[in-house]
């Protein structure tokens, strides 16, 4: 079915479920084919009950909805002072308003700038005698996400990219991936398309039609492509062109013998004579993956940001789009993924589609009943650890300490740079962004670390001259119910329910120490699994 069809067919049952057939009938018959209607959040709303055959569940309340669109948009919880101004706003399209301000905010570019980074680092080997550094290039993507760049030239800038890391970041795909042809052919579908290529690298896919030729054909488009690597400074790594030389297939039968060699072929069938230089292939390859007219680059796209940010994908896992894998929704996944190509891949566009429909602020399930239909409920997600670090500065103002240096010696040559208090939450709270949100799994050293970390210490101290938000509030609040009420809200970004508050006025009570008992509540607050979850 063509976009502008499918697209009618949405518009009309859309429209039926709401009650207007009558109206969206005579709209249907009169749709220039050419100009596909655009999607709005009623009418994701609409389609989404009318595929999940039952209601929505009621929207969050506006604490929640506040706490989870902060979360999604800028990686941190919000303020108790933006809880208090947007609770306080007597505006019917607040919610809209507060979509568009986070839109607005340079930290949108920031936080999913992270997410992009760390789904293309995860599963990067460390190469031996430098330390890869990821800075500049969350830098430049960042701003461009800020610019609202469009989503497929982002793409094409990551896979055409050349020189040094520090110079021009977006070849950070290309040059901490040491550019590998088969690694990058594996990672390039993986990331951009969903599709699990790997298997064909040796034999045809034993479970999906990808043939190994296929495999090789796209690993061609790197062959050219060379790295350097220096001692020590991941940033001045270096992607150049070799000048010479095509792809060879290797022989399975004889890995010692010749290999075949391969013309560079996109998956869909297109053909780059042979000859050509490395970034004239990175490019043309660049133009099909980006391509309207390639069937997984907006799918892959909206199924990556839609898991992210309703908890699970159309297709779980997100980098994955075989045979072996049951779509959820799949027209809710089709309508989407035509809306963001009409939009020219408009990232911000789509980001504000979603967070506006009721599907995205949905409650979360009050039974397991509905916990089995997903997208019938909200859902929750673990925090990445840059989110977790971003909360923590938020609530309690925790430092980013980093230590000096360690000098080289006759026995380390290299030693690793310092890590930063942020670099020690990112690692401990780290886990792959395309993995399912259920095998993410909260470890050992995650709890240890929000437990002994030294700078968190620092910051769990309500006596007068420690200076922490802690002992501020301590100071300038006498009255212990509302000191309860501020501590909650600078960590959980929400008031105490009723029983929260009873048992914590209790605890206070009981412990002849004012200090101690709240650092009692403070610690407890930080290290509750509330915290490091998005609800």
């Amino acid at each position: 079915m063509s976009s502008s069809a499918l697209w009618r067919t949405v518009l009309f049952h859309s429209a039926c479920v709401t009650g207007l057939c009558l109206v969206a009938a005579s709209a249907v018959t009169a749709q220039d084919a050419a100009a596909p209607p655009r999607m709005n959040a009623p009418l994701l709303d609409a389609l989404m009950e009318q595929e999940l055959k039952a209601p929505l569940s009621p929207p969050v309340d506006d604490e929640q909805f506040l706490r989870r669109v902060t979360l999604d948009f800028i990686g941190r919880q919000p303020t108790p002072d933006e809880v208090a101004d947007f609770m306080g706003s007597a505006a019917a399209d607040k919610r809209a308003q507060v979509v568009e301000r986070l839109l607005a905010d340079p930290e949108f570019g920031r936080n999913w700038a992270a997410y992009w980074s760390d789904t293309i680092g995860y599963r990067i080997p460390p190469p031996e005698l430098t330390f890869l550094n990821y800075d500049p290039f969350k830098a430049w993507l960042a701003t461009k996400l800020n610019e609202n760049t469009s989503w497929d030239e982002v793409i094409r800038d990551v896979l055409s990219a050349t020189g040094k890391v520090k110079d021009n970041p977006p070849v950070t795909f290309v040059a901490y991936h040491e550019a590998h042809a088969q690694r990058l052919a594996s990672e390039t579908a993986r990331i951009f398309l969903s599709l699990q290529l790997g298997c064909a690298q040796c034999h045809d896919h034993p479970f999906d039609d990808w043939k190994r030729e296929q495999f090789h054909e796209l690993a061609a488009y790197f062959t050219r492509a060379s790295v350097k690597f220096p001692w020590n400074e991941g940033i001045e790594t270096e992607v150049k062109d070799k000048g010479k030389g095509e792809y060879e297939m290797p022989n399975v039968q004889d890995p010692t013998k010749k290999g075949t060699e391969m013309t560079p072929a996109f998956l869909t069938g297109e053909k780059l004579p042979k000859g050509k230089g490395d970034v004239e292939r990175r490019k043309e390859l660049a133009q099909l993956i980006a391509s309207d007219q390639n069937p997984w680059f907006a799918k892959s796209y909206v199924n990556r940001i839609w898991a992210r940010m309703m908890g699970r994908g159309f297709y779980e896992p997100v980098d994955d789009f075989g045979p072996a894998v049951t779509a959820m929704l799949p027209v809710v996944h089709e309508a989407l993924s035509a809306e963001f190509k009409t939009s020219g891949h408009d990232v911000k566009a789509f980001f504000r589609l979603i967070a506006n429909s009721q599907a995205y602020q949905q409650q979360l399930a009050q039974s397991e009943s509905i916990a089995d239909r997903p997208f019938s409920s909200g859902a929750t997600g673990k925090l990445r650890g840059d989110e977790i670090f971003a909360s923590l500065v938020t609530s309690i103002e925790l430092p980013n300490v980093t230590p000096p240096k360690v000098a080289p010696t006759k026995e380390i040559r290299f030693p690793p740079p310092p890590k930063s208090t942020r670099d020690l939450v990112a690692e401990a709270f780290a886990f792959d962004p395309s993995a399912r949100v259920e095998d993410v799994s909260r470890t050992l050293q995650q709890a240890m670390l929000l437990m002994n970390n030294d700078q968190l210490q620092k910051q769990v101290d309500a006596r007068p001259e420690s200076g922490t938000v802690l002992s501020k509030l301590l100071q300038t609040e006498s009255d212990n119910r509302a000191a309860v009420d501020r501590l909650f809200q600078l960590i959980l970004a929400r008031k105490p329910r009723d029983t929260e508050l009873k048992v914590t006025l209790e605890h206070i009570s009981a412990i002849n120490n004012r200090g101690e008992a709240f650092e009692d509540v403070l610690w407890s607050l930080i290290n509750s699994a509330e915290f490091t979850t998005k609800r």
